[in-house]
């Protein structure tokens, strides 16, 4: 064998080496006759493809989530440029106004809101994916259940803060009911004895019924996260007991708003009253007006 022979010879026998210490690497795939043999085998091997398809898509959606986040930035930081009162936007926009700059700022608004439901169009694929994987989770050893419920609560997570982020932009817009739809579909996916421990998501339904011109079910609402406290320590909370007290108002049932104000004022130590209990004492005088002066 000449030289040349050789040394292809020998690369032979060293593709051949690598190739065999890669395919020790790999997971090995099960025969047909090997999964009959072990049913759990077969079964771990059918979930952990599925596993890895999610993780893989996962990894892909990561990536292009993390460019869109940039371009976002960037044309929110456009969107504010020009803008005399940032911090006063949506109240303006609220009002109805339609200075230049105000247009300008929720044409870019919504359009960052388009992309990134857009992008959550995405990631409904791989939330039925993982309802199918927790139809199998059964079936599962426990190693492979774990993970299971890792790509599942990730996929979850990632659906639900992207939700989170359109509704948050088109409440800076006062798009009141496209954050209302949004917002709905979200809290109605918590499970519904959960929904009360939920203060942040219980009180944005709160307030966007409000918005969208619902004022008993935003009573209902703040009642809700505002009963689920102690009798003593109800009335110790102050800013929830005052948005209890202003959706009677709006509901028109002056006296039980004036009964919040009261056992919230009541509630202020003594030697503060004078000071802190100023804004509920206003309240409350107003109320008198509106019901007949209430007897203390």
């Amino acid at each position: 064998m000449g030289p040349v022979m050789r040394m292809r010879y020998a690369e032979l026998l060293l593709r051949l080496a690598l190739g065999l210490a890669a395919a020790a690497a790999m997971p090995s795939q099960l025969t047909a006759a090997e999964a009959a043999a072990d049913p759990q085998a077969g079964s771990d091997a059918h979930i952990e493809k599925q596993v890895e398809a999610i993780e893989s898509r996962m990894a892909t959606l990561q990536e292009e989530e993390l460019n869109l986040s940039v371009r976002i930035m960037q044309a929110q930081q456009k969107a504010n440029e020009g803008l005399k009162e940032p911090a006063k936007v949506t109240e303006r926009l609220a009002k109805g106004e339609g200075a230049k700059e105000l247009r300008q700022y929720k044409a870019i608004m919504l359009s960052c809101a388009g992309q990134l439901q857009a992008f959550d169009g995405k990631l409904l694929p791989l939330l039925k994916s993982v309802k199918a994987l927790q139809q199998d989770r059964a079936k599962a050893s426990e190693a492979l259940k774990a993970r299971i419920d890792t790509v599942t609560a990730r996929v979850e997570a990632k659906h639900r803060t992207t939700l989170e982020k359109v509704a948050n932009l088109y409440e800076r817009c006062a798009e009141w009911r496209a954050a209302f739809g949004i917002y709905s579909k979200l809290y109605g996916e918590i499970p519904e004895a959960e929904r009360v421990k939920n203060t942040f998501m219980t009180e944005k339904m709160a307030e966007l019924c409000d918005k969208v011109g619902d004022p008993k079910m935003s009573l209902l609402l703040y009642r809700t996260l505002f009963e689920a406290k102690s009798v003593k320590d109800r009335y110790k909370d102050k800013a929830l007991g005052e948005k209890v007290a202003k959706a009677y108002e709006r509901c028109g049932d002056f006296m039980s708003a004036y009964k919040v104000y009261k056992a919230l004022l009541d509630a202020i130590p003594r030697d503060k009253q004078e000071k802190d209990g100023k804004g509920l004492r206003d309240r409350m005088q107003e109320l008198e007006k509106k019901i007949g002066r209430v007897s203390r």
